[in-house]
C-alpha cells in the first residue's frame, strides 16, 4: 500500500494525457472522425440468438515451463476437447530441452506447442465429429497460421513452425471434407486490421495506424450489440513475402529455414509452396452483450463455402455479413456474460488450465520417479514456485 499516494500524484499529474489515451478529450482528429463514420457504416445488427449447428466442440490449453538445476529446462502442454453430450478428450505433451539461455525462444516453443497440440487433438478425433458440427478454437487462426514464417531459433526444433502449418493446413482439408464449421474465438485481441481497413479509402498508403480494433470499438460501439463487416484477410500479413512463397518456395526455405534437417528439406519445400494457397481467413468483431469486451472471430474461409486462397485477397476485402450470420447466431447463443465469453470455452479454459501446485507436486513428482532420480529445480524456479 505504500506506493499508493505517488500513485494518485502520477494519475493527476498525467489525467489529461490518460484522458485522450481513453478518447474522452474532446477533439478529434480527421482520421478518427474517419474511423467513427466508417465503423458506422460496417457495423450490423446481432442476429437471434440460435445454436443452429448439430453439436458443439471446443479446445483449450494450457502449458507450464521449469528450469532444472543443471540447466535442461522440460515443459508441460496439455490440451482438451470438450464437446455435447459429455465428450471429453485429453492430450498431453512432454519435452526436455537442453538449457535455452533466450527467454523469448522459451516462450516461443511453448506458444508453438500449444497451438500445435489444440491443432492435434481436433485432427485426432476427428472421425468423432457428425457433419454440421461447430469447433471452437480458443484465439487466433490467422495469426497463427501467417506469424510463423521463420524457423524457431532451437537445435532440433527449427521445423516446428512448419509442423504447426502443416497440421492447420490438414485441418482446414478435412473439416471442408466432412462440412465442420472451424472458428478461432479470441476473447482479446491487439490487431489494426479492421481499422486499416477502415481508412483504406481515405488513407490508402496509411499500412499501420496507431488505433487498435479494440480500441474503435470501446470508443463508439461500448454500450451496443453488433459486429463488424466480416473482413476476408489473405495476405495482409506476409505481403512482403508472398511473391517469393508462391514463385520460389525452395529459396524460401532456403533464407528462412535454412538450419532445417536434410531429411526434413522436400516437406518443409512443400509445406512453404501451400501456404499461398490455403483458404484465406474470415474475420470479424462482435459485441454479443452492451458493454461486454468485443470477441475477434476467425473462419477459414473455406468453412464459409468461399474459395479463395491467401493468395486470391491481397491484401484484406470486406464480404457480405449474411456470410457469418449462423456463427454469429451460435457465439451470441454461447454468450454467458462478462467472463463467460463462451459456455463451452470458458468451461475447457477451467478444466485444462495447469496450476502451479499441480505442475510442481504430481509432474514434478511422477517425472522424479520415472527417471529414478529426485528433480531439483533452479534457484530462480524455485523462488518463483515456492
Amino acid at each position: 500500500m505504500k506506493f499508493i499516494g505517488e500513485f494518485v500524484q502520477e494519475i493527476d499529474q498525467k489525467r489529461q494525457s490518460f484522458q485522450q489515451l481513453f478518447g474522452l478529450d474532446d477533439k478529434q482528429s480527421k482520421i478518427e472522425e474517419t474511423l467513427k463514420e466508417e465503423l458506422e457504416h460496417n457495423w450490423h445488427k446481432l442476429p437471434e440468438p440460435d445454436n443452429v449447428f448439430t453439436e458443439e466442440y471446443s479446445i483449450d490449453s494450457s502449458s507450464a515451463s521449469r528450469t532444472l538445476s543443471n540447466g535442461i529446462d522440460f515443459f508441460i502442454i496439455r490440451a482438451l476437447m470438450l464437446g455435447t453430450c459429455n465428450y471429453n478428450k485429453p492430450k498431453l505433451r512432454f519435452e526436455m530441452v537442453k538449457g535455452i539461455r533466450d527467454y523469448n525462444v522459451i516462450t516461443g516453443f511453448e506458444r508453438i506447442l500449444r497451438d500445435l497440440i489444440e491443432i492435434e487433438i481436433v485432427l485426432d478425433n476427428i472421425d468423432d465429429l457428425p457433419e454440421n458440427s461447430i469447433v471452437l478454437i480458443d484465439g487466433n487462426l490467422y495469426g497463427r497460421f501467417t506469424h510463423l514464417l521463420q524457423e524457431l531459433q532451437l537445435g532440433g526444433w527449427y521445423h516446428l513452425p512448419l509442423e504447426l502449418l502443416d497440421v492447420m493446413q490438414k485441418l482446414f482439408t478435412e473439416c471442408v471434407k466432412r462440412n465442420i464449421m472451424l472458428v478461432g474465438v479470441s476473447k482479446f485481441s491487439k490487431t489494426r486490421v479492421l481499422t486499416t481497413a477502415l481508412l483504406r479509402p481515405s488513407y490508402p498508403n496509411l499500412t499501420d495506424p496507431e488505433y487498435l480494433d479494440v480500441e474503435l470499438l470501446y470508443r463508439w460501439k461500448h454500450d451496443q450489440t453488433g459486429y463488424t463487416t466480416p473482413l476476408m484477410l489473405g495476405s495482409y500479413a506476409i505481403e512482403k513475402n508472398i511473391k517469393q512463397l508462391e514463385e520460389n518456395p525452395e529459396k524460401y526455405r532456403e533464407r528462412y529455414f535454412n538450419r532445417v534437417s536434410p531429411e526434413r528439406r522436400d516437406w518443409a519445400t512443400q509445406v512453404i509452396s501451400d501456404i499461398p494457397y490455403s483458404p484465406a481467413i474470415v474475420m470479424f468483431h462482435m459485441i454479443p452483450k452492451a458493454q461486454a469486451q468485443p470477441l475477434r472471430i476467425d473462419i477459414p474461409a473455406c468453412s464459409l463455402g468461399l474459395r479463395k486462397k491467401i493468395t486470391d485477397v491481397r491484401p484484406f476485402e470486406f464480404i457480405q455479413p449474411e456470410k457469418v450470420q449462423q456463427v454469429a447466431q451460435q457465439i451470441t447463443s454461447d454468450f454467458g456474460g462478462r467472463d463467460v465469453y463462451n459456455a463451452l470455452l470458458y468451461i475447457v479454459d477451467k478444466e485444462v488450465r495447469l496450476g502451479v501446485k499441480t505442475v510442481d507436486t504430481v509432474y514434478k513428482s511422477v517425472l522424479g520417479k520415472e527417471l529414478g532420480f529426485p528433480i531439483e529445480y533452479d534457484r530462480s524456479t524455485r523462488r518463483f514456485t515456492n
